[in-house]
């Protein structure tokens, strides 16, 4: 037994030496796979606990919410119900804009934000520029991605159609934010940061030129740890309709 297994190591070590060529190039390929899995998982953990972090440190909010018109005073209310660790109510609107260079006008997300950097959620990062210094004026912060590819900068003016009336407005900064780091326009496929842009300005500017001085139309949360989501989303639709029933 010992003597015919002896032989068959030889043919053994004889295929091997013959094959050597394929028998190098298939250790190499697996190498090479266990060495490209390795380096794409360590990738992946590394993004998602820069993500992670991006959203911690500019306070990514967990639960968002749309609707036409709500008084300021049901942010206090909202911020009792249990499992909601910290309220931001905001303005948004669709805008038109008139970007130079820019053969037809180009679509803006209009977004209030406060007057200087605090604890409030979704905080953006301000590239270069600064935020508006006070109320009354129109200046705006846009996002980068929309500044980048129209060459606009702190400094440069752009036209906009906000609430039926023609405005011009001077940038002032460009911002990152965690809420758009994908920025596309509704209903389109990819995204377009020629003609798809953000905007931020001052509340107490913009709340007035759409009649929501002292109300909201957007509400983001923070959710405490361990909360129940689907019993927030239901206290929170309540308070919604509650708050309609006393405005009819």
């Amino acid at each position: 037994m010992v003597g015919v297994m002896s032989g068959l190591d030889r043919k053994l070590w004889r295929d091997l030496l013959h094959l050597r060529g394929q028998v190098i190039a298939i250790m190499i390929m697996v190498a090479c796979g266990a060495m490209s899995f390795v380096a794409m998982r360590t990738t992946w953990l590394a993004l998602l606990e820069s993500q992670r972090e991006y959203y911690v440190e500019y306070r990514f909010g967990e639960v968002f919410a749309q609707l036409k018109r709500a008084p300021e005073a049901l942010r206090g209310r909202i911020g009792e119900i249990p499992g909601v660790a910290q309220v931001q109510t905001r303005i948004i609107a669709e805008v038109t804009i008139d970007v130079p260079g820019l053969d037809e006008p180009a679509t803006g997300r209009l977004i209030s934000y406060g007057p200087a950097a605090g604890d409030e959620l979704n905080e953006i990062h301000l590239v270069s520029g600064e935020r508006p210094a006070s109320e009354g004026r129109d200046e705006v912060v846009i996002s980068e991605a929309f500044a980048r590819a129209n060459r606009l900068g702190p400094g440069d003016r752009i036209s906009a159609v906000i609430n039926g009336k023609w405005r011009n407005l001077r940038i002032v900064g460009t911002a990152l934010s965690p809420e758009y780091i994908y920025e596309i326009r509704p209903g389109d496929l990819f995204p377009d940061p020629r003609r798809f842009g953000v905007l931020w300005m001052e509340r107490r500017t913009l709340g007035p030129i759409f009649d929501l001085a002292g109300a909201f139309n957007d509400l983001s949360l923070a959710l405490a740890p361990g909360a129940d989501a689907a019993a927030l989303m239901a206290a929170l639709t309540a308070a919604f309709f509650g708050c309609r029933r006393r405005r009819l």
